[in-house]
């Protein structure tokens, strides 16, 4: 029988293939907690281009620190099922899913939240996110009170009880989505989510959702349209597109200095200021 006691608190699980030395930072940024009390998983969808032996040489590190490390590198059906896979080998309560190339906020992320309570009656814990674009830093927008809307906010800030996720693992058949259809599910079913006011992670801009927003967008409306919320109007969806189409168009063709100028005032509108303190493990990526 299975000692319980022996289980960690929290698992931290990365799902990558070919992110070279971008998961260097995210190694980092985990292997600097000053909490103990979690198991760190990479779910590798069969990576060829050195990072495995990168893991390698960290897991060194891992384990002289007394963190339980695993690699486990293998073909999968996209990330949200190497998330899943990686959920079905998890033992901590609380699972967090933090991507290569992103990164927690400080060495105290984990103590921060979880030295304050065990949370018994949340199914999902979230917190505030930094984005990085550009070489720009800012606050990521996070509204609960819009999750009918949109992702509510970072999936790197949240940490979601194990035990629900193997209940209820992610759609693959969504390829972008899959953890915004997640839990919007979870808030449909009325499991409670609590804010824990953390900074928790510095994200990347870089990710598919960021540089595919056709595709985020229409899919974001396939999942809400599953959850029986109205969409937009054929009218409202030919304006949205058009803003769209304008908004790939800069993304793909712009050169870097005229987006930067553009997201510096966006950022200067929006007020979305982040903190002055960034990591070493982020400056010196």
């Amino acid at each position: 029988m299975e000692d319980k006691s022996l289980r960690p608190n929290v698992s931290v699980i990365t799902v990558c293939r070919n992110p070279g030395r971008d998961i260097i930072k995210t190694m980092k940024s985990i292997l600097a907690q000053d909490y103990s009390d979690f198991e760190y998983i990479i779910q590798d969808g069969g990576s060829d281009d050195g990072t495995l032996d990168l893991i390698r040489d960290y897991k060194k590190k891992f384990k002289k620190k007394g963190i339980r490390v695993s690699l486990i590198s293998e073909s999968d059906d996209g990330i949200y099922d190497g998330m899943n896979k990686a959920v079905s080998r998890s033992l901590g309560t609380w699972i967090n899913f933090m991507n290569a190339g992103d990164c927690f906020y400080s060495a105290t992320v984990l103590s921060d939240i979880f030295n304050r309570s065990n949370y018994p009656n949340a199914a999902i814990l979230y917190g505030d996110a930094v984005e990085c674009e550009y070489g720009r830093y800012y606050m990521f927008r996070k509204a609960f009170d819009k999750i009918e809307e949109r992702m509510p906010f970072s999936h790197q800030s949240a940490f979601i009880n194990r035990e629900l996720m193997s209940r209820y693992p992610y759609k693959t058949c969504y390829r972008i989505g899959a953890d915004y259809d997640f839990l919007l599910s979870m808030y449909k079913k009325g499991f409670f989510f609590r804010d824990t006011g953390v900074i928790t992670c510095i994200i990347s801009k870089n990710g598919v959702s960021s540089l595919k927003l056709y595709d985020t967008y229409m899919e974001t409306l396939k999942i809400r349209n599953s959850h029986g919320i109205d969409g937009p109007t054929a009218a409202e969806l030919t304006i949205r597109l058009r803003q769209m189409k304008v908004k790939q168009f800069v993304m793909d063709y712009f050169p870097d200095y005229i987006k930067k100028m553009i997201r510096y005032f966006q950022l200067k509108i929006r007020k979305q200021n982040a903190p002055l303190t960034i990591p070493e493990w982020e400056r010196s990526a």
